[in-house]
């Protein structure tokens, strides 16, 4: 082995070092020895503010071909030692303030680092003039002296000290000053005319510190006198004024000077006065309580401050017999009468002023000694005590606190409801009670049908007069109760109805822009009979050409025209039932297909309990093709539509000619998905079990859309459509009923969550309690949204996304519990009992929304509104025994939600029977909720709510305040 192979064996297997390569340098003559050529620092500027201060350098060598060389030598040298110097490891030192160059050089390469050293000002000293005190005018005698230090403490020279007096205090001279070499500066001040303690703020130019001289002006000799308060009363005599007697000792400067003998002296028969002789205070002043004297008419006090300017001040007071000494009743009562009993009055009514708690009472009847009045009404007042006075010919009398409470307190059982409709009025009043324990649920509502609408108001709480004993407690409020886990199969179930419910909205929002007579007057005319396809009753395994709406076109946001676009496909009639006619399209997957058999079930499903129990309560459809059956389209197409998130559907537009809509089949007619494991439709994967499972409700849900637009429209040929959140609500309806139907249930029945959410029973009626979960605020998790329901509605409309806290579909679940509240409650005294008033819903006007509503009932919307409101909470709370109209008696709700997820109750904001003022917003059609507990025992309240600066809500609205006692 060679020396150079030997060479290379150290190099590549040891580290490497300089040594090493020096060694195979020598002994291996593969190249010329390593030499310095640069070096490099670790920074080539340094600044240092304090003399004394260091800061290390560090250069690295580098050879001819760039390798380091870690054991070359160092020398360090500085351009100017006497700014800074340098030691032989590098460490630069700040000597003087000034600039110099430090060089490093190993062999001939060398490196460089300018430095500048310039002292910053970080510590300062008061030596002298802090803290003193002279009279206002004067030089202070001592200067103000103050070092100024860099932060190692060297005396910095030359620095500009600037010199700030405090407003009033005075000035300086010189206002700022350079510091000398011991770096102290000095400045003289001199107090203004003010007194009182003031301040000097020294600040050094750059630096980050200020010092801060303290010191106290006193005023100068007393020079007058004057009165501040208490002159020209009346009062009655032989009783005490109620202001005080006060005077005010002043230098020449009017600073309040302290310690000056005063004296009150009454006139003869001017009463008495206590004290009768002081001392100014700190501020100057003195002051006596005077008690008039029997003399009627003017009545004198002289206030004497020796030798000053202005002594003696006389303060004068007219005496009367002017006297308040009673109240009745024990309690006044804003509009009602009271009497008033005392001396001085005048005979003449309107002689006599009265004032209760500030405002004017009227005087029905004068005497003398009595008075009689009629007490004011206040605004929104909780009972409390107020003054009472009387004023006669500029003479007031002794004022008088008296309770004085509203016309009308709050007296509801527990389970009650006021409703208050007039803004005007919007007033709560409690009064104040020993016992305690009661609570009430406070709603403010917006009856409106315009969801576009938000009303913003304040609700403000006045405490009044405080409870008799016990002593009050903190109220308790009931514990939610657990929740039921959801599974993945929930979630998932979850994720397909909210789809499905998104895009059904988008098809409704077409129908009601193009296919609705009230926007549309040429559909107005009688739809004609079918020539289609479908026309008459097939058999089975026949097959036929239909029509699906492309709602990707048709019912998609960007279709602006109306137009009615249409996918052909071919289909094989599957089954003929009595009132259903299920085809499938033939270019279905095969894959995991419905089979015949389970397409049988669904149709003998339809036919017994969909069709059946939909048309009991909301009619018969239609009869455009001419077969007296509903075609039930199971097709692919309907998976590719809107991105996959529509399950099935009915169109509108199958209702009319195909003059008038070119995608229609001229019948009744319902598209539905099929499984598509595969995912052929491109748009994912579907199971057989997830399309048969939603295929029920679904089918029932949208074959009541059918009803409502084949009854209205082809059937009465009526000229609107039914609003979206009626017929919405209902087609959620047509799910509840359909479940009753095929479960055996009933309504009326106040079932709990064992019916809702357990068995079979849950995929009927979980999802409808899910919606109005969400409704509420239900994140479908363990929380709340904010601001709902609140600014949520149950007229929702799709174009109310934007902005708010609600999806556009989740009025689905307040629609629903608004018709099945109105179904329960009106139901049973409706002529033809509560399917007769379902099927009324649709058919007995031409109106839509709010007004069909009061058509059909008779009432007036907002009343019903209302309760409905309070019924959300109220109902299946235990304790609350309220009357049938604040109850769903078809659910047990809160049992139902509060089983589903802690959070999916409705969930009112919490206040006690104290001060505290709220400003909330609520959206036309929902309600702000708001609990009002009381523990042992409560002081009086009054409520108001009104806009957002303290006046009456306006009526756009149709605001609406009530109230339910929940305990």
């Amino acid at each position: 082995m060679t020396r150079s192979s030997s060479c290379r064996f150290a190099v590549f297997g040891l580290t490497l070092s300089l040594t090493v390569q020096l060694a195979c340098s020598e002994g291996g003559g593969t190249g010329p020895n390593p030499v310095p050529t640069t070096i490099t620092l670790n920074k080539t500027t340094v600044s240092l503010d304090a003399l004394g201060a260091t800061d290390a350098l560090s250069a690295t060598v580098r050879d001819q071909n760039g390798n380091i060389m870690s054991g070359a030598s160092l020398s360090w040298a500085s351009s100017n030692a006497g700014v800074a110097s340098v030691s032989a490891s590098g460490v630069v030192t700040a000597v003087a303030n000034g600039s110099a160059t430090v060089t490093v050089s190993s062999g001939s390469a060398s490196g460089q680092a300018s430095v500048t050293v310039a002292q910053r000002a970080a510590q300062l000293q008061k030596l002298s003039g802090d803290a003193q005190m002279a009279s206002v005018m004067s030089v202070l005698a001592d200067s103000l002296v103050l070092v100024v230090n860099d932060s190692r403490g060297n005396a910095i020279t030359g620095v500009t000290v600037a010199f700030a007096v405090s407003a009033s205090g005075g000035a300086v001279s010189p206002a700022s000053a350079g510091t000398d070499a011991a770096g102290r500066v000095a400045t003289q001040w001199s107090f203004g005319t003010a007194a009182g303690a003031h301040t000097v703020t020294a600040t050094p130019g750059g630096g980050t510190s200020s010092a801060l001289f303290s010191g106290t002006a006193t005023p100068d000799a007393a020079d007058s006198v004057y009165a501040v308060s208490g002159d020209g009363q009346t009062g009655t005599v032989g009783a005490a004024l109620p202001v005080p007697l006060v005077v005010k000792v002043v230098d020449q400067y009017d600073n309040g000077v302290a310690g000056v003998a005063i004296v009150f002296t009454p006139a003869a028969g001017s009463g008495s006065v206590t004290p009768t002789n002081m001392q100014s205070g700190a501020n100057g002043e003195a002051s006596t309580t005077w008690t008039l004297g029997a003399t009627l008419g003017s009545q004198s006090v002289d206030a004497s401050a020796a030798g000053l300017k202005g002594d003696p001040v006389t303060f004068t007071a007219t005496g009367t017999n002017l006297s308040l000494v009673a109240v009745n009743p024990d309690t006044m009562v804003e509009g009602a009468s009271a009497t008033l009993t005392g001396t001085g009055f005048s005979t003449t009514p309107a002689n006599n002023t009265v004032t209760v708690g500030g405002l004017p009472a009227v005087v029905t009847f004068a005497t003398a000694t009595s008075l009689d009045i009629t007490v004011p009404a206040f605004a929104c007042q909780p009972v409390r005590a107020v003054n009472v006075q009387v004023t006669v010919g500029g003479a007031n009398s002794n004022p008088v606190s008296h309770p004085v409470r509203p016309a009308s307190l709050l007296a509801l059982a527990p389970g009650e409801m006021m409703l208050v409709q007039d803004p005007t009025s919007f007033c709560l009043q409690f009064g104040p009670s020993a016992t305690g324990g009661d609570e009430y649920l406070v709603g403010v509502g917006a009856a409106a049908e315009s969801p576009t609408l938000m009303l913003s108001y304040t609700m403000t709480a006045v405490q009044g007069a405080a409870a008799p004993v016990p002593p009050a407690v903190a109220p308790v409020f009931a514990p939610r109760s657990g929740r039921m886990a959801m599974s993945s199969a929930d979630l998932r179930e979850i994720e397909r109805r909210m789809a499905h419910d998104r895009a059904e909205q988008r098809i409704r929002a077409f129908e009601r822009q193009f296919l609705d007579p009230a926007t549309n007057p040429a559909l107005r005319q009688a739809p004609q009979r079918s020539t289609a396809a479908a026309a008459a009753v097939p058999n089975v395994g026949d097959t036929l050409r239909l029509h699906v709406p492309n709602i990707d076109n048709t019912g998609g946001t960007g279709n602006t025209t109306g137009a009615c676009d249409s996918i052909g496909i071919d289909v094989v009639v599957k089954t003929v039932g009595t009132a259903g006619i299920f085809v499938t399209d033939l270019n279905n997957p095969a894959a995991d297909s419905l089979t015949d058999a389970e397409l049988q079930a669904y149709s003998d499903t339809f036919d017994l309990h969909i069709y059946a129990a939909d048309t009991t309560y909301f009619g018969t459809p239609s009869d455009l093709d001419v077969n007296q059956r509903v075609f039930v389209v199971l097709t692919i197409e309907v998976n590719k539509l809107l991105s996959g998130q529509i399950a099935g559907f009915v169109f509108g537009g199958d209702l009319f000619s195909a003059a008038s809509c070119a995608s229609s089949d001229q019948g009744e007619l319902f598209y539905g998905h099929v499984p598509d494991p595969g995912n052929a439709a491109g748009t994912g994967a579907r199971s057989k079990g997830s399309v048969l499972f939603q295929m029920p409700s679904l089918i029932a849900h949208e074959f009541t859309h059918n009803i409502q637009q084949s009854r209205r429209i082809v059937v009465l040929g009526r000229s609107r459509s039914l609003s979206t959140w009626e017929a919405e609500g209902q087609a959620t309806l047509a799910e509840e009923v359909v479940g009753h139907s095929i479960l055996g249930n009933t309504s009326g029945m106040d079932y709990g969550a064992s019916v809702a959410l357990s068995g079979a029973g849950a995929s009927w009626y979980r999802f409808i309690f899910r919606r109005l979960g969400w409704y509420y605020g239900w994140n479908n998790g363990g929380g709340k949204n904010a601001n709902a329901p609140d600014e949520c509605t149950l007229f929702g409309t799709q174009s109310l996304n934007s902005g708010t806290p609600c999806e556009p579909f989740w009025f689905y679940g307040a629609s629903w519990a608004f018709q099945r509240y109105v179904a329960d409650r009106f139901g049973q005294s409706y002529p033809g009992g509560e399917t007769a008033l379902t099927r009324d819903w649709i058919a007995k006007s031409d109106l839509s929304g709010v007004q069909n509503v009061e058509a059909l009932l008779g009432v007036q919307f907002d009343s019903v509104f209302a309760r409905w409101a309070a019924e959300n909470y109220v109902d299946g709370r235990v304790g609350v025994a309220s009357d049938t109209s604040l109850q769903m008696a078809s659910w047990n709700v809160h049992d139902v939600l509060s089983s589903l997820n802690a959070a999916a109750p409705l969930a009112p904001a919490q206040q006690t029977f104290g001060n505290f003022a709220v400003t909330e917003q609520v959206r036309s059609g929902s309600t702000v909720y708001t609990l009002l507990a009381a523990g042992a025992s409560r002081p009086a309240l009054a409520v108001r709510v009104r806009d957002l600066v303290d006046a009456p809500l306006g009526t756009a609205t149709r605001p609406q305040v009530w109230i339910v006692r929940t305990k």
